[in-house]
C-alpha cells in the first residue's frame, strides 16, 4: 500500500506538500498548479487512495457514491428543473442509489469552487454552463473521478451535447419551407459558449440557403422576460422589419410574445416566430400562441450524463473510469401556431 512518503518521493516534493494536496488545501496554501499536478500524477501511478471518497470508488456497495451537479448562477438556472428531472429519472431507471449534491458557481470563477474537485471529494461530477476560462481551468487539473461536461467539447472529460449545426439546420429548414428570404435574429447579450455557437451556426446556414440576415435586424437582449419585452419594442421600431424572427432563448421569446399581444401584433400573420427551447417544451407550449421551438432536451442530456457516470463508476480500474465518453443528443422540433406550416409538413414534426 503506497504511503504519502512514496508519493512525495515520486513527485519530488515534501511530504507536507502531499498532505496539503490530499487535504484539499492546495489553493489555500498557494501550491503551484504544476506541483499539484505532479502530486496527482504520482498518486495515480502508485494507486494511492487519499480519502474515504476515493476508497468508495473501489467498491460502490460499501457506501453511497456522491454525485455533484455544478451549475452556474445566472439566467440559465431556469434549466435546473429539467436537468434534475432527467437525473432523477435515470437514477431510478438504473437503480443507482447515490447522494446528489447541487453546487452553484459563478462563470469565469470556477476555480473558487474547485476545492472539492481537487480534493476528490465526490465520486462523479456533472458540470454545465462553463465559460471558456472555466473549461481551460478544469482541463488543467488532474481529478481522480469521472467528470461529464454538458454542451461543451473536451478531449479530457466526457461530454453530452446537442450539435449546434443540427439546431441551425432544423430552424432554417422551417424558414425555407415558407420561402422566407429575410429573417430577424434576437440573440442573448454576453452570449454563453453554446448559445454563441448556435447563433453562429444559424447565420452560416442562412447564408447557405440564401436567407438574408441584415446586421440591422440582429437584436441583442438580456436573457430574461424583460429583455424580450425590450427586444419586441426594438423590432417594431424597424422601418423595414422582416416578417419572421429567430430567437435563441425561449425566455426572451416569451417576453416578446407578451409584448406583441399587448400591442395587438398578430402572430404569425404579422410576425412568425421560431425559438431555441432551453427550459423544456412546456415553457413555450402554453404561451399565446404556442411557440415553435427547436428544443434542447435537457432531461435527455442529464439522463445521458448520469448513464455515463454509472458505467464509469462500475469499472474497477481508475484509468478506465476516467476514459472520456462523448454522446450527442438530437434536438426535438415542435411546430406550433407561432410559425404555421402546410398541414402535410406539420404532420412530420412532434406537437407538444
Amino acid at each position: 500500500m503506497a504511503t504519502m512518503k512514496d508519493v512525495a518521493k515520486l513527485a519530488e516534493v515534501s511530504v507536507s506538500t502531499v498532505s496539503i494536496v490530499v487535504n484539499g488545501k492546495a489553493k489555500e496554501r498557494n501550491i503551484p498548479l504544476k506541483t499539484y499536478n505532479k502530486v496527482m500524477k504520482a498518486m495515480d501511478e502508485l494507486g494511492y487512495q487519499p480519502n474515504v471518497s476515493a476508497r468508495r470508488l473501489r467498491n460502490l456497495d460499501q457506501a453511497k457514491p456522491i454525485i455533484a451537479l455544478y451549475w452556474t448562477l445566472d439566467a440559465r438556472t431556469n434549466m435546473l428543473a429539467a436537468l434534475l428531472a432527467g437525473i432523477q429519472s435515470e437514477l431510478e431507471k438504473k437503480h443507482f442509489d447515490c447522494e446528489l449534491v447541487i453546487r452553484i458557481y459563478t462563470n469565469d470563477q470556477f476555480a473558487k469552487d474547485a476545492k472539492e474537485i481537487m480534493n476528490n471529494t465526490y465520486n462523479g461530477i456533472i458540470i454545465g454552463a462553463t465559460s471558456e476560462a472555466d473549461l481551460a481551468y478544469l482541463e488543467s487539473l488532474s481529478p481522480r473521478m469521472p467528470i461529464v461536461l454538458i454542451n461543451r467539447q473536451s478531449k479530457k472529460f466526457s461530454t453530452v451535447y446537442v450539435d449546434s449545426h443540427e439546431v441551425a439546420t432544423e430552424a432554417v429548414s422551417l424558414l425555407t419551407k415558407q420561402s422566407f428570404e429575410r429573417i430577424g435574429v434576437v440573440a442573448v447579450e454576453s452570449p454563453y459558449v453554446a448559445s454563441s455557437q448556435r447563433i453562429t451556426a444559424f447565420l452560416e446556414e442562412c447564408g447557405k440557403q440564401h436567407i438574408s440576415v441584415d446586421q440591422r435586424h440582429i437584436i441583442m437582449a438580456p436573457n430574461s422576460l424583460a429583455g424580450g419585452v425590450a427586444a419586441a419594442g426594438r423590432y417594431l421600431q424597424m422601418p423595414d422589419r422582416p416578417k419572421a424572427i429567430f430567437c435563441e432563448s425561449d425566455t426572451i421569446v416569451l417576453g416578446m410574445v407578451h409584448q406583441f399581444n399587448c400591442l395587438n401584433i398578430s402572430i404569425p400573420e404579422e410576425v412568425a416566430i421560431i425559438s431555441i427551447g432551453m427550459t423544456g417544451p412546456d415553457a413555450t407550449q402554453y404561451s399565446t400562441p404556442p411557440i415553435t421551438a427547436i428544443d434542447i432536451p435537457s432531461e435527455k442530456i442529464a439522463a445521458a450524463a448520469i448513464s455515463i457516470l454509472y458505467k464509469s463508476l462500475s469499472k474497477k480500474n481508475l484509468h478506465e473510469r476516467l476514459l472520456p465518453v462523448h454522446q450527442e443528443i438530437a434536438p426535438t422540433t415542435y411546430v406550433r401556431a407561432s410559425f404555421p406550416l402546410p398541414p402535410d409538413d406539420v404532420l412530420n414534426f412532434p406537437r407538444a
